[in-house]
């Protein structure tokens, strides 16, 4: 059986929020290491070279290569329990995004973010419709 609707939906959504993820880092980049720079300093750290820059990158390389190991998994082997982890970093995300607007107020280099989270909820609804549960159950034999 080819991909149902919903699974479509759920690779463009998902790979969509990654590389919506991506620009909103490239745009925000200035800010961001400045900030951490900032950060370092008021803890009495003095990062030599580019500590800010290298965290930043490790940190992004690392996020993506786990979002999309999760996707394959889901999209390409088809195997359904690992939506519930997907779900659940989502749910941490959006907990995340919600704590940092309320601690450090809004701003602008955050839409980027918040449409990423936007997109990766669509994304993880598609994977609970009823074509995609067959999908799935289909594979499983059941």
């Amino acid at each position: 059986m080819t991909k149902p609707a919903s699974i479509k939906k759920f690779d463009y959504l998902y790979i969509g929020s990654v590389l919506v993820g991506l620009v909103g880092l490239i745009v925000g980049w200035d800010g961001l290491i400045a900030q951490m720079n900032a950060e370092f300093a008021a803890q009495g750290l003095a990062p030599e070279g580019n500590f800010a820059t290298t965290t930043v990158i490790t940190g992004f390389v690392i996020g993506t290569a786990i979002s999309l190991a999760l996707w394959f998994v889901i999209s390409v082997l088809r195997i359904e329990f690992v939506k519930w982890i997907l779900l659940l970093f989502t749910v941490w995300g959006v907990f995340s995004l919600v704590v940092g607007i309320a601690t450090t107020g809004f701003a602008a280099n955050q839409i980027w973010g918040i449409i990423s989270t936007v997109m990766s909820v669509a994304a993880i609804y598609m994977l609970f419709q009823p074509d995609a549960k067959a999908w799935f159950a289909e594979k499983r034999g059941d």
